[in-house]
């Protein structure tokens, strides 16, 4: 081991770490103050809503609180029948549809409505197997269906043709 008598000159430190010192002392004294600002600006902005709290409540009357309580049901009774009318379903869809796909030569008799599964069960008697057969083509062009099928077919005591008919909807279609 060695031991040096001469003292050797300590290294200069770089200029940029002398400013890089300066500038971290510089942020860790903005950090050190801004908490106190904030805690400070909160303090007051605290006392100054429960000022404005209090103002409001000496304000309120019994015939206010009370007004205010019975627009409060008034809301809640029309959000409740808001979310009964968006639900409900409108059946005269089908009826105003069925009269402007029927042929002229078509009697529907029965009709099994379920407007829910978006479902029709229709029975009825035709004059020809003409006349059916075009009241299926002309039900199988209508957009509003996912399809119309024959689900039953015979013949009636006076020649008639009497069928029954499957028709789904679009689920939208009675909305």
């Amino acid at each position: 081991m060695a031991i040096e008598i001469i003292p050797r000159k300590v290294a200069p430190v770089p200029f940029w770490q002398t400013i890089l010192f300066y500038v971290l002392i510089g942020l860790l004294i903005g950090a050190i103050l801004s908490y106190f600002i904030l805690g400070h600006f909160e303090r007051k902005s605290s006392a100054t809503l429960q000022n404005l709290e209090e103002a409001i409540i000496s304000e309120k009357t019994p015939q206010k609180i009370t007004l205010e309580e019975e627009v409060l049901n008034c809301q809640k009774k029309i959000d409740s029948f808001a979310l009964l009318l968006g639900q409900h379903l409108l059946s005269s869809k089908f009826f105003d549809f069925l009269q402007k796909t029927s042929h002229p030569r078509i009697w529907f008799s029965q009709v099994s409505l379920n407007p829910g599964e978006a479902i029709a069960v229709v029975s009825g008697q035709a004059e020809t197997f003409t006349a059916l057969g075009q009241q299926l083509q002309i039900l199988k062009k209508e957009p509003l269906l996912k399809n119309a099928s024959l689900s039953k077919i015979s013949l009636g005591k006076k020649g008639e043709i009497e069928f029954t008919l499957n028709i789904s909807f679009d689920p939208g279609f009675f909305k």
